[in-house]
């Protein structure tokens, strides 16, 4: 009897059985469901990250693609969910650097465009925002500056015209045709910030007493107003009227850095003495083209075989002409350039070994390409490739034609020339 009751509790009972198979089955269909639902916030987490693309740049954009990331990375492992969450922190910087770039753009705009003083305290708070970005801590400087030069400026007119009327009615009555009344008008009108009117007036005195000296400071004075103001044109001018009193040669090569900065291909500009234009824009350096030629001159000195390396024009360009037309901290913002020599590609003339030159003329490649901006050509121009032999040179005819057949390179009397070089913005 004991022996049957020990053989039925090792039994498995057929309700056991079942019992046991559905949980399995429910085990199974558990795990479907898990997956079906993994799944499925998979697919809706990979139609948020496109939907997101719709957006407009903002910095919800931004927070958005960085949660999404975040979610991806949850799913580790599954499907493309590593590669979507990598796009994701892509995308959220790049949408970053877009807006920092909007705003900068903005910024950069009003400030250029500023009428008022308002304008340059909007256009500091917009560059606050994207502080560390390009330049834009020095913008901010640079606004606060011309935000008090334009109150001071107010205040200063205000008392100038003041001190002008009543300073017109003195000279009026005391007499001021005499050298002495002027120059003491005169240093009166430096005293009042009028200098404008100083500059005037010691210019006509010629050299009365201190004129000299005195016309010298208020040109610099009235530089650093047309600075403030953001006329760099004339800040120039004036930097470059006081020669080298204080730091005016550095102040005016700054302007002149300025005018290139804020110009746009096909503008004109003035540094050094001359007024160049601007024919190509590349990162910080711009390619500036004579705006009118220089006189007419051969390309070589001699009747020989010359490349642009050997040829005599090269050697006055960056040298005489270089040291005539700019200044040593002009130089100094000049790029050393790489100038390639090609062959004359219809020809075969070969255009000798590649050169480091300041200035240099245009080859037919570089005038075929900027060809569109050239100005009116009164003149025939050299251009430094090679003509049919190497005894000639390619030039641009009155037309605008390039000819690259060219001319025998010992003319001297009908080919002018139009000098080339890259500015360094830095």
């Amino acid at each position: 009897m004991t022996k049957k009751n020990n053989e039925s509790v090792g039994k498995v009972t057929k309700e056991q059985k079942e019992d046991r198979k559905n949980i399995a089955l429910s085990k199974e269909n558990s795990k479907e469901d898990a997956e079906v639902l993994k799944d499925q916030n998979y697919q809706k987490l990979v139609s948020l990250m496109k939907s997101i693309r719709c957006m407009p740049g903002s910095n919800s954009k931004i927070d958005m693609y960085r949660q999404v990331a975040d979610k991806f990375t949850e799913f580790s492992g599954y499907c493309d969910a590593d590669e979507y969450s990598e796009d994701c922190r892509r995308l959220a910087k790049k949408t970053e650097e877009e807006i920092k770039k909007s705003i900068y753009e903005n910024a950069h705009n009003r400030k250029k465009n500023a009428k008022q003083t308002l304008d340059y305290k909007i256009a500091a708070d917009e560059f606050r925002e994207i502080s560390g970005y390009l330049d834009s801590d020095d913008m901010i400087l640079e606004c606060e500056q011309l935000t008090q030069s334009a109150e001071t400026r107010k205040s200063r007119k205000k008392l100038a015209g003041y001190g002008a009327a009543v300073l017109l009615i003195l000279a009026f009555l005391v007499g001021i045709n005499t050298s002495h009344a002027k120059y003491y008008l005169a240093n009166t009108f430096m005293y009042t910030h009028s200098y404008k009117m100083a500059i005037n007036l010691y210019t006509k005195l010629g050299p009365y007493k201190d004129c000299d000296n005195r016309l010298i400071e208020s040109q610099y004075q009235n530089g650093l107003i047309a600075e403030s103001d953001g006329n760099y044109e004339n800040a120039r001018y004036a930097y470059a009227a006081a020669g080298d009193y204080k730091d005016s040669e550095e102040r005016k090569v700054n302007m002149e850095k300025l005018l290139v900065k804020n110009s746009g291909v096909g503008k004109f500009v003035t540094i050094g003495n001359c007024k160049w234009e601007v024919l190509d824009i590349r990162n910080d350096q711009v390619l500036l083209l004579k705006k009118t030629a220089l006189r007419e001159m051969a390309y070589n000195d001699n009747a020989v075989d010359v490349t642009w390396e050997s040829s005599s024009i090269r050697k006055w360009l960056n040298s005489d002409f270089l040291n005539e037309t700019f200044s040593e901290l002009e130089q100094k913002n000049m790029v050393v350039s790489d100038v390639i020599n090609n062959d004359n590609e219809v020809y075969g003339t070969d255009g000798g070994n590649d050169t480091k030159d300041y200035v240099f003329l245009l080859s037919i490649e570089e005038a075929d390409k900027y060809k569109s901006l050239f100005p009116v050509f009164k003149n025939n121009g050299w251009l430094r490739s090679p003509g049919y032999n190497q005894g000639s040179a390619a030039f641009i005819s009155v037309s605008g034609n390039i000819m690259d057949y060219g001319y025998a390179a010992t003319a001297e009397n009908e080919f002018t020339v139009r000098p080339a070089y890259w500015f360094n913005l830095k």
